[in-house]
């Protein structure tokens, strides 16, 4: 008996802190391995199927706390950040394996921190365990006995909401030993993973309604609380900025390439969209136990949680990847790219005749219908009318006055053609800095150095622009193209 005591001591001490004793004993015994950790869009090198027994995985990752800008006009946000980055790395081990996070604040910063994760069990997904004031580390264990994606993010008692819309949230992957399914059974692989981190933030603004700027973190607190409490974002973005998926941060692709998108947000509903693709498979909840849907358009992501998408390329071209709230989307910056790169398919898509006036026969069908229109009788009796009070006429006055729009004329009946079909996309957003169609500022420094290196940079391609647009468009085209969206300005 007195052999047994030392024993059921440690197990009695070992459950008290929260931590079983049996369990504890068996990931001491199983391999190790550390991974180094990558930012997002990325995310670090794994397999797919687990190769061999449960492992414990090590990562360590270090709190930073930076002033960042976060849109083109300069605004700043005072953010805290995992690792640097936003979101923080995406994590990936399997189902079994026990995650070994270590937890570094550094003395330079200002504010107390922790992890939750979701894919945790007991103490707060963590947070209990991983309270680190700046100076201090921690170090904590969890099994990950359920697959999936799950948010990890910052929860200091009394702060949780500031931490996590100020970028302290992330993504872990729990991969099924076996690799993914579809409710078949069949395997489903991924040539490339990308992690997008949808942020909804709140910068404060002054008695002029500019964006304010910040010395510290600690100085910022005040008003973007005050500015949260409203609940109306000023900017919705994709990993930490408007524009910060496009350009040089584009994710890349290739015709024919699977690739598994992880979309989380650890604050507010979302409802990822691929402008031009679909989710082929879809985990909308992110729970790979769960059987994936087919074919999605639009996928819905519940606030505090990830989901995630399989799609296989089958065009080449930029492909906008969005918050299907639209105005979130293209007013508010929840946009990223896709350039993809290959042939294209024209089984799939093809213009059969490209834009031009209105043809006799088309005109004549127009007629014929408004005639069809008009001798229909109404559905519902119009309402009567309202007898209004005799307006006096506006004189318009020359600054009042609207110049009637110009109309952008096409010296190439293709190359307006190859716009609408392709170049849209982009000029007519300015997404990735591109110049919009008409924006006489913006394309002031183009026409100034002339058609031929605009079309220079059209055929070689630069920044989130691939060569020739990713289209299989020649020269000629491209040129009238480029003259046709240059005339929009002259």
């Amino acid at each position: 008996m007195k052999a047994l005591r030392p024993t059921l001591l440690a197990a009695m001490t070992a459950l008290m802190m929260g931590a079983p004793a049996w369990a504890a004993d068996l990931a001491d015994k199983l391999e190790r391995v550390k991974v180094d950790l990558v930012a997002p869009p990325l995310v670090h090198a794994h397999t797919q199927k687990a190769s061999a027994e449960p492992k414990v995985v090590e990562f360590t990752m270090v709190i930073e706390e930076k002033k960042i800008v976060i849109d083109d006009k300069g605004t700043t946000l005072q953010a805290m950040t995992f690792n640097g980055s936003m979101p923080g790395p995406t994590m990936v081990v399997h189902e079994g394996d026990y995650v070994e996070i270590t937890l570094i604040n550094p003395a330079t910063n200002a504010m107390p921190h922790n992890v939750d994760f979701h894919s945790a069990t007991g103490a707060l997904g963590g947070a209990k365990l991983t309270d680190v004031a700046p100076g201090e580390q921690a170090t904590m264990r969890f099994k990950a006995d359920r697959s999936g994606v799950f948010v990890y993010h910052c929860a200091p008692e009394g702060m949780v909401p500031w931490h996590v819309v100020s970028g302290m949230s992330g993504t872990i992957m729990v991969l099924p030993r076996d690799g993914l399914k579809d409710p078949e059974g069949n395997e489903l692989k991924y040539d490339r993973v990308y992690s997008i981190g949808e942020f909804d933030l709140y910068i404060p603004k002054d008695e002029n309604g500019q964006y304010k700027d910040y010395a510290s973190l600690a100085d910022s607190y005040s008003d973007t609380v005050e500015a949260m409490r409203t609940l109306i974002p000023t900017h919705v973005v994709f990993n930490g900025g408007v524009g910060a998926l496009t350009g040089e941060g584009a994710m890349k692709a290739n015709v024919g390439e699977t690739v598994l998108m992880i979309h989380s947000q650890a604050n507010r509903d979302t409802r990822p969209h691929l402008i031009g693709g679909h989710g082929d498979w879809v985990w909308e909840t992110g729970k790979f136990d769960n059987e994936p849907e087919k074919n999605l358009e639009t996928w819905f992501i519940r606030g505090g949680s990830a989901g995630a998408a399989l799609y296989t390329f089958k065009q080449p071209g930029v492909y906008a990847y969005v918050n299907h709230n639209l105005i979130e989307a293209f007013e508010l910056g929840a946009a990223g790219h896709f350039v993809v790169e290959g042939k294209w398919n024209d089984d799939l898509m093809k213009q059969i005749k490209a834009t031009s006036p209105i043809t006799k026969e088309a005109a004549a069908y127009v007629e014929d219908w408004s005639k069809k229109m008009a001798s229909a009788k109404p559905a519902l009796k119009p309402a009567p009318k309202a007898v209004a009070a005799k307006a006096e006429p506006v004189k318009q006055t020359a600054k009042s006055a609207k110049p009637a729009a110009k109309k952008v004329a096409s010296t190439h009946p293709d190359g307006e053609k190859l716009y609408k079909s392709s170049c849209v996309a982009c000029h007519s957003t300015g997404v990735a800095n591109a110049p919009k169609l008409g924006d006489k500022t913006a394309w002031a420094p183009l026409v100034e150095k002339g058609l031929d290196s605009v079309l220079e940079v059209a055929i070689k391609g630069k920044g989130a622009m691939p060569p020739r647009g990713a289209t299989s468009a020649d020269d000629a085209t491209l040129r009238a193209a480029v003259e046709y969206m240059m005339s929009s300005v002259q």
